[in-house]
């Protein structure tokens, strides 16, 4: 089967290129020989001869090439394509060459049934020299520029080729139909139940268990040892940054804390709750009614204030915060953290002072 699809590829590859060449060359000869006209390929000419006046030496109906004479010198007996004396363009043999005496140089043209009954010409109206001549080629050109040779060589070729490309298009569609058909029935045969999925064990080691091999053990440890190891931190990170910074604020409120509560150890404050509808009477916790009316409510006790200090209290003009506030990356002084009063801050001031 391979081998039967290679050789009608390769021929259907062959039979493309030659309708197209057909096809070419039959619109190239109506183009170039339209009008009877004598194209020019380079430096050559192609001329339809279809006269029997240059037989046997060129037949009739024969298609001449001829190359561009130029400056080439010339000798009786050579075949050119010239203009004539009546200014006729024509295919001629040159059978005498004189020379003037004003020193220019007259042709013969003629035919090789008759010479003689034309004028000469001069040099410049030779310009192409006969080199070869074909009469297959006459008949091709001519056949392909009627009307039977433009149906047969230009159109057929066209036709054949479409319907080549339309059963290449139907073809290479069914076969991936086939195809996709062939893949979901494969599919479906080759579905299996999925296997069951097997009961966890327990990572505990239990007496009858077997144990695990030792390559097993040594991946798990590998595994182990790349995942839970310490990595580096680095501190120039926005995360570390953020850290230290909460970390400050912290130390500072805690600071602030423990600051009030040395200042509260001075004297024992009683908070007793008040009623929201007066603010100056105190309120009584809840007795019975019996109660009520058989004792007398007890006064409530004084409490004394706690003495003030004469000094100011450091508390009263800078905040703990600022206290405890420092330059980034430095830590706070715990001597200066510790004090309550500005004359302990100048003191634990003046010791610093003197440590420099």
């Amino acid at each position: 089967m391979n081998a039967k699809k290679r050789v009608g590829s390769v021929f259907a590859v062959l039979l493309v290129i030659v309708l197209l060449l057909v096809a070419a060359s039959t619109v190239a000869a109506n183009v170039m020989f339209a009008n009877d006209r004598v194209p020019k390929i380079g430096s050559y000419y192609l001329y339809l001869h279809d006269s029997a006046d240059m037989e046997p030496d060129i037949p009739q109906n024969t298609l001449v090439v001829a190359k561009e004479a130029g400056n080439t010198s010339l000798s009786p007996g050579n075949k050119v394509l010239c203009y004539l004396a009546d200014g006729n363009m024509a295919l001629r043999v040159i059978y005498q060459i004189t020379l003037n005496e004003d020193g220019s140089t007259s042709y013969y043209p003629g035919t090789a049934i008759e010479q003689g009954s034309e004028l000469t010409i001069p040099r410049t109206n030779i310009f192409a020299i006969c080199t070869w001549q074909s009469q297959a080629l006459y008949e091709y050109v001519t056949f392909a520029a009627s009307v039977s040779g433009l149906m047969l060589l230009l159109v057929l070729p066209c036709v054949i080729l479409i319907i080549m490309l339309l059963i290449k298009i139907y073809r290479s569609s069914s076969e991936e139909m086939d195809e996709e058909e062939y893949l979901f029935e494969g599919e479906e045969e080759e579905e299996e139940p999925k296997p069951r999925r097997k009961k966890r064990q327990s990572p505990l080691y239990e007496p009858g268990q077997a144990p695990e091999d030792e390559e097993t053990l040594e991946k798990k440890k590998s595994s182990i040892s790349k995942n839970f190891a310490t990595k580096p931190v680095n501190e120039n990170s926005p995360y570390q940054k953020a850290v230290q910074e909460r970390t400050m604020k912290f130390q500072a409120v805690s600071a602030q804390q423990g600051s009030e509560s040395q200042r509260e150890e001075g004297g024992t404050q009683i908070f007793t709750p008040q009623n929201p509808e007066s603010k100056d009477t105190p309120t009584t916790p809840y007795q019975p009614k019996h109660a009520q009316d058989s004792a007398p409510l007890p006064e409530p006790e004084k409490v004394p204030e706690p003495p003030r200090s004469q000094t100011p209290n450091i508390d009263d003009i800078i905040k703990p915060t600022e206290l405890a506030a420092a330059r980034p990356g430095t830590k706070p002084n715990k001597n200066i953290r510790a004090t309550d009063s500005i004359d302990d801050l100048i003191a634990a001031l003046e010791k610093e002072k003197n440590k420099l």
